[in-house]
């Protein structure tokens, strides 16, 4: 299943970004911001689209379900908007006022993904509870339901795309887009038995289920808008990472130990900053010239800049790390 799915998000990179573009170098600006352009494209034709049918289908069977999804697939399309601003403004260089580059603008752009998505949420929530104490008549149609479960695999498969695209550049805002398609997949799921249940006069179900879709996507909003706090202020990095530059480090001979390793996430910048242990038998200049040999290192690995922090140490067996 991952490797189709692998095969279609191929597809799309040869087919509008040509095949040089599978060769991702996931912390270069231009190569992130032309895979999160093919996602946000991508997901605003097919948004807008889905968006359009949703709205005409719901003013036809009178159901906020229905309506409720369409404002949120609507929204989905606000928000791949708000990506392609994202990085098109976290791609600026860097200036005086700003010497680590505006990266951090593409979590930003995911908190307003976020706080969108939560206020669609509570406006349809407070209509579906308005329309479940009067028992709004809602029409059922088979034909809808049949074509809005089509489009609620295609929003799930929209979600994986943006997804696969968001780990390979590691973007906390195509992930959280990802997160908004599977909520509205599985919203749409929810939608299609709501207008069946219409068919049989349940009117309930349908404002039941829009009560359950406004709080799927306030929640969906709130997990996002953490996760891009979170990275604001600034989390702990991955232990893989962490992991990969010390084993980098530890390549360089006369290297004893690697320990302190901290990295500064701007977005599309990284900086590492790390101590290593070497005997103090070197002279400072055999000692410099290591330092630099493990920054070269890591910096060809991660694509990160680095800066290297050198402690002598009597023996191997010192270690403190």
């Amino acid at each position: 299943m991952n490797k189709l799915k692998n095969k279609i998000v191929d597809f799309f990179i040869v087919k509008f970004l040509g095949e040089k573009s599978l060769s991702l170098n996931k912390n270069d600006k231009d190569s992130r911001k032309k895979y999160a352009y093919l996602e946000a494209w991508v997901s605003i034709i097919s948004n807008l689209a889905l968006a359009v049918i949703m709205f005409i289908f719901g003013l036809m069977l009178n159901s906020i379900s229905l309506l409720a999804n369409a404002a949120h697939t609507f929204s989905d399309m606000v928000s791949s908007v708000i990506i392609l601003i994202g990085f098109k403004l976290s791609s600026l260089p860097a200036d005086k006022k700003h010497p680590f580059g505006h990266g951090r603008i593409e979590f930003i752009s995911t908190a307003l993904i976020a706080i969108l998505l939560m206020v669609v949420g509570v406006e349809f929530g407070i209509n579906a509870y308005h329309r479940f104490t009067t028992n709004v008549e809602v029409k059922g149609d088979y034909v809808i339901a049949v074509i809005m479960l089509g489009s609620a695999f295609f929003k799930m498969w929209m979600s994986q795309f943006s997804l696969e695209l968001g780990n390979r550049i590691n973007s906390s805002a195509l992930i959280a887009d990802s997160l908004h398609h599977k909520a509205d997949g599985m919203a749409m799921f929810l939608v299609v038995i709501a207008i069946t249940a219409s068919k049989f006069k349940y009117y309930r179900v349908d404002s039941l289920f829009g009560f359950v879709i406004s709080l799927l996507i306030i929640l969906t909003g709130i997990n996002i808008l953490k996760d891009s706090f979170s990275k604001l202020i600034g989390e702990m990095p991955d232990e893989n990472l962490l992991k990969e530059i010390k084993d980098t480090a530890l390549l360089v001979p006369d290297i004893i130990s690697v320990h302190k390793i901290k990295i500064h996430n701007y977005g599309d910048f990284k900086e590492i900053s790390l101590h290593i242990q070497i005997n103090n038998n070197f002279s400072l200049v055999k000692a410099h010239n290591l330092s630099e040999k493990v920054e070269r290192l890591i910096e060809s690995k991660t694509y990160c800049k680095s800066l290297v922090h050198v402690e002598p140490i009597d023996s191997p067996y010192n270690d403190n790390s």
